[in-house]
């Protein structure tokens, strides 16, 4: 009876070493068990066959925790409740969820929402934490936040476990009536048992290790780990948890008086075939990092342009070694931290070069034609016929319908307005056919619905009608063309849908049986259903490129792996979801005895763990890839882990895309491809190599590619330059009169192009729907103008001023109503952090305001003015009034949530217009001096090396940081009135530095003189007019602007990128100049 651990780091042959074991024992009659994950199974099956006979491999198995439950109630009973699917429970919560929602106060019913629910239920039950002792945890527990997010939990919880009492079961319930029931099996009475792959186990696999323990002979754990001392330094120990996995096995062996055996190391890493992975292995987490200075053979390191051109680079490469190094696709594998974000890239990729891949994902049912045809007849009952209903129906390919029969269905609807009743209501004058075809079937269905609206029912008629339509058979034809033309996956797919629908339809049954229900609501809860009944793929053969998530790819017998998206914030992944519960909130729970998952930063530790374990799986080649962008053009830096493996191989060189790109011939598809591009290449002046010449002439004479050829080349003869637009056109877009804020004028200026699609064609990109707390710009706007509404003078202390912006800001948010999102930990940081950069930024425009001679004269001021066919409005922020003995003057204050300043490069270039615009309209209407125009930055001010400061000096450094950027008329008297305890030296709330004679510093301070003021408003004014009639001429070069200064293109965050495709060599930049500010006033002189 005892307990030994066998341990040793990657690659050393822990599971080899546990199957040669197994074969020098299997004939010692006793029975062998081989313990794994779940994902792990197959392959360690595979495994134990290849080092056993068949007669031998009877006395040896390979088991999950599900397979030995199976086992041991088969044996002893004790399981007779129905198990309960992750669909059927998802449809319950729900369904619990909509009756409950008026006494919760943090959840709803929405789909995140399901799925914290059925996450946080199943993280209690692996936890063995049940109804009766959250209860109980939840009345010792101070923390209101986390108290009521437990009751609203264990309310769910609660009614949960009572539906599910003599009913269902639920799986995770099973390991723990395993645990209770090994006693009573024989399974592992003084059997021989291997875990193997695990580096953790919830609460109740302990609990059943423990009664393996007591009952089996030997029993034998692997541990990925370079020791088994136990510490604390999870920081700085990569095995951390894996040590402290072995220490709690250890006393759990301890407990049960088993003997633990002498723990054995093994230390030869027969995995890798080379020294550099060997190196890798050893250096990458290592605190006394070595420097490997041969050159690379067997690590390469590759950046891409973007995913797209990662994935092709990666298919090139694999063509290549199998093709001249005679490697099988099996030897290789693809590993990626985010399965989903390449496996639709990987698929076109790799079809194209003819390469067969086995992607390891789960496939979602719901975009399945069998699914959307059944949710598309309740969409059309629960809408009352929609339109977009109907034809999601029609087009669902189950109607016999022919594709022109669909257009002109299609085209006779619009043309009509058919909607809603009007599909049944009469007999249209066209298409009665059609109309009947369609129409028919469904009002049949709808009135047999209508009689008797409960689960059971709608679940039945739902069935018949598939039965009636002849569906299978309709199914059954499609999955043979489907199979007939190599479309294996998607034929699989197919054949798993109708099943997996009746599957859903009896669950329904099953859980709901005769309550009565609406269509609408019995739609909701098919839809869940459904969407959390995933079809699991089957490789549809062996000699395939494996495709896997990091978390499921199988350690053994990767001869090349490719790691892909290596990437800052994705691998490793720093992003972690709190979920429900967060960080904090598990922290109290762990101190009350209530302890479940790990927390993010606990994670974070264990992610370092699982990147170690993805940098080892290659026994001879490993490649290692980042893109520079993501697939929407969005700018990417490299992990860490980049940066680290370039310090360990100096000698490591990168390759890449983005400038130039390899020439490869691999098939006739994917080099077609290639030769179009070289073509592009030769047209733009670039010289290409010579063999494309003689690919050219191949395709050219090939009967199959030549007529494509020709076709492609003339789409290569287009020019990217924007033809003006006509005059008739024009005024189909702008009217007869031009209409534009300033900033759409400065939006021209920056690019031509971009404005037209803008403004003049109203393109808009359709927006991914994301819950957005607030927009935090026009938030901070409306307290601002709330605030000064609400105070009657500016003789207010500071804690008054955090009082009623307090007010305003629970009154705008409206935190009373507890949605479950105002309540997330990202949102209440946010607000808590808005709440603070609001009430200091009042609490200094204040400041301002009172050591100033400018008086308020309003906020979100309409702008109007009106030139000729040009009309220009807007909104000024806030506009100020002060006067002295020579007049009255104007500023104007924009208020920014980022640090802008005035810039004259910018303002001559049009790009900038906005501030001065306003503040010479108002002068010229009201006949009052320009005294400035400035910004506010309403931003969290960082003040460094505050430890040290004493709070007056801290206090004077923050008025620095809130004093406005901007443009001031350089005149002492002015800048007193702005700044009425200026004396001396800079002003802490204006550009303003006076000298020891209290005479302005032109140097230090941003001011111009009246006259040069007025050369400005002058030179504006006819920069207004020139864009203007640009506009109006048609002129729509794609002409972004280029900025010297800091090296930005208008590009970077244009929308429109994919439209405009800008290219250098046919393009032209609008370059911003970077010039001194005393040459711009020369010459703004000059234009006098």
């Amino acid at each position: 009876m005892s307990l030994r651990f066998i341990y040793g780091k990657a690659g050393t042959g822990k599971s080899t070493f546990c199957f040669n074991e197994i074969k020098k024992n299997i004939n010692n009659s006793k029975k062998i068990y081989i313990i794994t994950p779940e994902q792990y199974s197959y392959s360690a099956e595979r495994q134990l066959l290849e080092v056993l006979d068949e007669n031998a491999s009877i006395n040896a198995e390979v088991i999950s925790f599900n397979r030995m439950a199976n086992r041991v109630f088969t044996e002893v009973g004790g399981l007779n409740d129905v198990l309960i699917s992750k669909s059927s429970k998802a449809m319950l919560i729900y369904s619990i969820l909509e009756k409950e929602k008026k006494n919760l106060k943090f959840l709803g019913t929405s789909n995140d929402n399901i799925d914290l629910v059925l996450k946080e239920i199943t993280e209690l039950k692996k936890h063995n934490i049940t109804t009766e002792k959250l209860e109980n945890g939840i009345n010792e527990i101070e923390n209101i936040s986390l108290q009521e997010k437990l009751k609203d939990i264990d309310k769910i919880y609660k009614i949960y476990e009572e539906y599910m009492q003599n009913k269902f079961i639920d799986e995770e319930d099973i390991l723990t009536k395993l645990a209770n029931k090994i006693p009573e099996s024989k399974m592992f009475d003084n059997s021989i048992v291997y875990i193997d792959e695990f580096s953790g186990f919830t609460k109740q696999e302990y609990n059943i290790v423990e009664e393996i323990l007591k009952k089996a002979d030997e029993v034998n754990i692997t541990i990925c780990a370079d020791n088994l001392e136990y510490n604390t330094e999870k920081e700085n120990d990569i095995f951390y948890y894996n040590k402290q996995f072995a220490k709690l096995l250890t006393d759990c062996g301890q407990n049960v008086d088993k003997k633990i055996e002498k723990s054995i190391l093994l230390k030869n890493q027969f995995r890798f075939k080379n020294e550099e992975l060997k190196f890798l292995e050893e250096n990458i987490y290592n605190k006394n990092q070595k420097k490997y200075l041969e050159k690379n053979k067997n690590i390469k390191l590759f950046i891409a342009n973007n995913p797209y051109s990662e994935i092709e680079n990666i298919a090139q490469e694999i063509t290549r070694l199998v093709r001249e190094e005679n490697y099988k696709y099996n030897d290789i594998a693809i590993i990626t931290k985010n399965i989903d974000s390449i496996n639709n890239i990987a698929k076109a990729i790799f079809s194209q070069y003819s390469i067969p891949i086995f992607i390891d994902e789960k496939v979602e049912i719901t975009e399945n034609i069998v699914i959307k045809y059944v949710l598309s007849i309740l969409e059309i009952f629960s809408t009352n016929w929609s339109k977009e209903a109907v034809f999601n129906y029609i087009k669902s390919g189950f109607l016999d319908l022919k594709n022109d029969e669909i257009y002109i269905l299609e085209k006779y609807c619009q043309k009509l307005g058919i909607n809603r009743n009007k599909w049944y209501k009469a007999k249209w004058k066209e298409n009665q056919d059609l109309q009947e075809k369609i129409i028919i079937p469904l009002l049949e269905l709808k009135k047999e619905l209508d009689q008797e609206k409960n689960a059971r029912k709608i679940s039945e008629k739902l069935y018949k009608y598939l039965l009636k339509n002849n569906i299978q058979n309709k199914l059954n034809e499609k999955i043979k063309k489907l199979e007939k033309i190599g479309e294996n996956e998607i034929a699989e797919e197919y054949k798993a849908s109708l099943d997996t629908l009746i599957d859903v339809l009896d669950e329904i049954v099953d859980i709901f049986k005769d309550e009565k229900i609406s269509i609408d609501k019995y739609k909701e809860i098919l839809k869940i259903g459904l969407r959390n009944k995933e079809i699991g793929k089957i490789p549809q053969n062996l000699d395939q490129v494996i495709l896997g998530d990091i978390d499921r790819t199988k350690s053994h017998k990767i001869k090349v792996a490719f790691i892909t998206g290596i990437n800052d914030g994705i691998f490793p992944s720093i992003n972690k979801n709190e979920g429900f519960l967060n960080d904090n909130d598990r922290e109290i729970l762990k101190i009350k005895d209530l302890e479940i998952a790990k927390g993010t930063l606990d994670n974070l530790y264990e992610e370092q763990f699982n990147t170690y374990k993805v940098l080892s799986l290659a026994e001879e080649k490993l490649y290692l890839s980042y893109t520079s962008s993501n697939k929407d053009g969005g700018t990417l830096r490299p992990s860490v882990i980049i940066t680290k493996i370039k310090k360990i191989f100096p000698q490591l060189q990168e390759e890449s895309d983005i400038i130039t790109k390899k020439s490869n011939i691999t098939n006739q598809k994917s080099t077609y491809e290639e030769l179009l591009k070289n073509i592009r290449k030769i047209k733009n002046g670039e010289k290409i190599d010579d063999l494309w010449i003689d690919v050219y002439n191949w395709y050219s004479q090939n009967e199959y590619w030549k007529n494509k050829l020709k076709e492609d080349l003339k789409g290569l003869e287009y020019s990217n330059k924007a033809e003006n637009i006509k005059k008739e056109n024009i005024e189909k877009l702008y009217g007869n009169t031009l209409k534009a804020s300033i900033s759409k004028l400065e939006q021209y200026r920056k690019c031509p192009f971009s404005f037209h699609l803008t403004y003049g064609l109203k393109l808009k990109e359709d927006k991914q729907y994301e819950i957005s707390a607030i927009d935090t710009g026009s938030f901070m706007h409306d307290i601002i103008d709330a605030f000064f509404d609400r105070i009657e003078n500016l003789e207010i202390e500071d804690e008054e001023i955090e009082k009623i912006v307090e007010e305003i800001i629970n009154e705008k948010l409206k935190l009373e109503k507890n949605y479950i999102f105002t309540n997330s930990p990202k949102f209440i940081i946010l607000t808590n952090r808005l709440k603070k950069t609001v009430k200091d930024s009042i609490k200094y425009i204040v400041y301002q305001l009172k050591n100033s001679d400018f008086k308020v004269a309003g906020h979100e001021l309409e702008f109007n003015k009106k030139d000729g066919n040009v009309e220009l409005y807007g909104k000024i922020d806030r506009l100020d009034i002060g006067a002295n003995d020579e007049g009255e003057y104007i500023r104007i204050i924009d208020y920014k949530s980022s640090n802008k300043n005035v810039n004259l490069n910018e303002m001559i270039a049009g790009t900038q217009i906005q501030l001065i615009t306003y503040i010479d309209s108002i002068a010229e209407k009201t006949h009052k001096q320009p005294a400035g125009i400035f910004y506010f930055g309403l931003m969290d001010k960082i003040i460094e090396g505050s430890q040290n400061l004493t709070d007056e000096e801290i206090e004077e450094r923050i008025k620095k940081e809130f004093k406005m950027n901007g443009l001031i008329l350089a005149d002492v008297k002015v800048v007193k009135m702005m700044d009425k305890t200026l004396e001396t030296g800079y002003s802490n709330i204006i550009p303003v530095y006076l000298d020891k004679q209290g005479e302005i510093s032109q140097g230090k301070s941003n001011t111009i003189t009246k006259e040069q003021f007025s050369n400005l408003q002058k030179t504006i004014r006819k920069i207004i007019k020139q864009i203007s009639n640009e506009i109006l001429s048609g002129k729509i070069d794609i002409k972004p602007l280029y900025n010297k200064a800091n090296g930005k293109v208008s590009c970077e965050y244009c929308e429109y990128k994919t439209i405009c495709a800008f290219n250098p060599k046919e393009n032209n930049y609008e370059y911003l100049q970077k010039r001194d500010k005393k040459i711009i006033l020369e010459e703004l002189k000059g234009e006098e």
